[in-house]
């Protein structure tokens, strides 16, 4: 993408989207001010702490360390594992928390406020890099008194269904009565159907509240690792999502197309064609509503798509698909291989952009990875 464009993406984001805005003003604060005067503590590293130092957190619902590692058949043909650590579900009273990401942090000591590591995936200096909302005690506008959670707004798809829906589902197992608080302008149908599904309420909120009993789903430094026992969580919430629902009407073999993203691939519309072809449905997953897109996930044995987000609906897939990510180096990250390996399905890369490649020429790639 060129700079000119970049820049024109980035003031349609702050003009139309307040949660982007918010990001943008986050990443200009950690630009002038930096890190200093924020402190940021692992809930597990002050765990046997007493006195001044002790954090008052019940930890409910724990999930054992594991570690993990591709396949010896791993058709990257290279290492790929991660360690998972213990999680825990937190139940812990005087907090302040972003209701757009998540972000959290822990008043009821008598130091100043701290930033609880567990309530972000990233580590604590991407949080701030990125523009995640890091939340300021004083600035709170509201204080709920009941048990709640928060279910994040994060705009980012992959990072939403993956990382942060997750947390919601895992706060509801372990208090199935709290109610679920999500930052009002970033509410989503995606948000109402899940609150609806479990059957909690899903309350619009300001940015900043104050919290009596807070319920953290803590997590781990996952982020791009999707953790076992969260695929399972979400292949679950696809099933009750589309129970009775006709899935006949999907494809066993489709080609998620980005043509009308903002990174498509080159001659993507000709390929397109060429897939159609060979029995392929070509899906635009933009333009799908989401429970259209956990169906099409549900009934497809054989996925072949571009890099990009739409790839993390293989967690609503059920085992055995067979996946062919188009790769692009520009965007290189093996998250979606690792998704495929924690949730049983058959993985293989076809580099998409590594030389230059007529549309035939990359048919021709994908024919040859299936054969």
């Amino acid at each position: 993408m060129s700079v000119v464009r970049r820049l024109v993406t980035g003031a349609k984001a702050l003009a139309r989207d307040p949660v982007e805005r918010r990001a943008y003003v986050s990443r200009a604060k950690f630009l002038l001010h930096g890190t200093e005067g924020v402190q940021a503590w692992s809930l597990e590293y002050r765990s046997a702490l007493t006195g001044r130092f002790a954090v008052p957190a019940e930890r409910l619902a724990p999930e054992p360390p594991q570690t993990l590692y591709c396949p010896d058949d791993c058709k990257a043909h290279s290492p790929l594992g991660h360690h998972y650590d213990p999680r825990f579900t937190y139940r812990m009273p005087n907090t302040v928390a972003s209701t757009a990401s998540g972000a959290t942090l822990a008043c009821g000591t008598p130091e100043p406020p701290f930033f609880v590591r567990e309530s972000i995936s990233w580590p604590f200096e991407s949080v701030v890099a990125h523009g995640l909302e890091l939340p300021e005690a004083n600035q709170a506008t509201s204080r709920i008194r009941r048990p709640a959670a928060v279910f994040p707004t994060t705009t980012n798809y992959y990072h939403w269904l993956i990382e942060d829906l997750p947390t919601a589902l895992r706060a509801h197992e372990a208090v199935p009565t709290a109610s679920l608080l999500a930052y009002a302008p970033g509410i989503t149908d995606r948000h109402r159907l899940v609150a609806e599904s479990l059957g909690v309420s899903l309350e619009p909120s300001p940015l900043t509240v104050s919290l009596d009993e807070q319920i953290l789903a803590g997590r781990g430094a996952d982020s791009f690792f999707p953790h076992p026992d969260d695929v399972v969580r979400l292949r679950s919430l696809g099933q009750r999502l589309t129970e009775g629902d006709q899935l006949s009407s999907g494809a066993e073999k489709i080609y998620v197309s980005r043509r009308y993203s903002r990174r498509p691939l080159a001659q993507e519309e000709a390929l397109e064609g060429l897939l159609t072809e060979r029995g392929f449905r070509v899906v635009h997953l933009e333009r799908e509503p989401w429970l259209r897109q956990i169906e099409l996930f549900s009934v497809a044995r054989l996925v072949v798509a571009p890099h990009g987000a739409g790839l993390a609906n293989l967690a609503f897939s059920p085992p055995g698909v067979r996946v062919v990510e188009l790769t692009v180096g520009y965007m290189f990250n093996r998250c979606f291989e690792w998704l495929c390996h924690v949730g049983g399905h058959d993985y293989s890369p076809v580099e998409a952009d590594s030389v230059p490649l007529t549309a035939h020429e990359l048919a021709d790639r994908v024919d040859s990875t299936l054969t």
